[in-house]
């Protein structure tokens, strides 16, 4: 995943504006500041190309894991040497520190496929966090909320340098959702097309809370965060 799309990962998300990374910022911000008042330090797991990041961490101490490499790349690029980050897995996060607030954004939480997975993932999250910080994991489509064969209108971004055209279709299997997307760049050597496929599990969002609960957090929901998706906004008490 993302092996070839992350150099164009930031220029889909914002050239189309899917994504405001700011003002996102600011909402977690406040969100964590609402829950953890005080709060100092961040993990962003599934951190992508840390743009994110990069908006808080005037506000927060903060370091990063992702699974791909070429997205932690991107990120080193962006936010040099003195933000920490490590390819991790969600699964299997052991980084040796807490942190004052965990977030999982953007539906990150959708690549894990199963509920064991998904109990294991909010342990380590869990085991990530001090004695009342806050995780902020944003779930992915629910159940009811699904489209089977959507095809949304073809994305394209083009900043006078690298132009991006992405076409995507979607199917599902049970709970599992697949994404097929392809991908035409344009850079002065010529076209390049190529294939990405996410797989995703679509979690009703009790089961979330239900894992969440299991990792021994206190847990509130903010509903439709985006449509058909929802938050889970949780605290460690102890």
């Amino acid at each position: 995943m993302y092996a070839r799309s992350a150099r164009i990962y930031d220029l889909l998300y914002t050239g189309t504006r899917i994504k405001d990374y700011a003002t996102e910022a600011d909402v977690l911000h406040a969100l964590i500041q609402r829950v953890h008042p005080g709060a100092r330090t961040l993990l962003d797991v599934a951190c992508g190309t840390g743009a994110h990041l990069a908006c808080l961490r005037e506000r927060y101490d903060v370091a990063g894991t992702d699974v791909s490499p070429e997205m932690l790349a991107v990120a080193r690029e962006r936010l040099g040497d003195d933000v920490p980050l490590e390819v991790a897995d969600m699964r299997t996060l052991h980084l040796g520190r807490r942190f004052d607030a965990v977030t999982c954004l953007f539906s990150s939480i959708g690549y894990v496929l199963d509920a064991d997975g998904l109990r294991q993932t909010m342990r380590r999250f869990a085991d990530h966090m001090n004695v009342g910080g806050v995780l902020i994991v944003d779930g992915w489509v629910r159940p009811d909320a699904w489209m089977d064969g959507h095809r949304p209108p073809a994305e394209y971004a083009d900043d006078g340098t690298l132009g991006v055209v992405r076409l995507t279709h979607s199917r599902r299997e049970d709970r599992i959702t697949t994404l097929e997307m392809h991908h035409l760049v344009r850079d002065q050597s010529g076209i390049e097309h190529f294939v990405e496929h996410h797989v995703m599990a679509m979690t009703p969002t009790a089961e979330y809370v239900a894992a969440a609960e299991s990792a021994g957090l206190g847990v509130e929901v903010e509903a439709d965060y985006m449509p058909g998706r929802d938050r889970i906004i949780a605290v460690r008490r102890a």
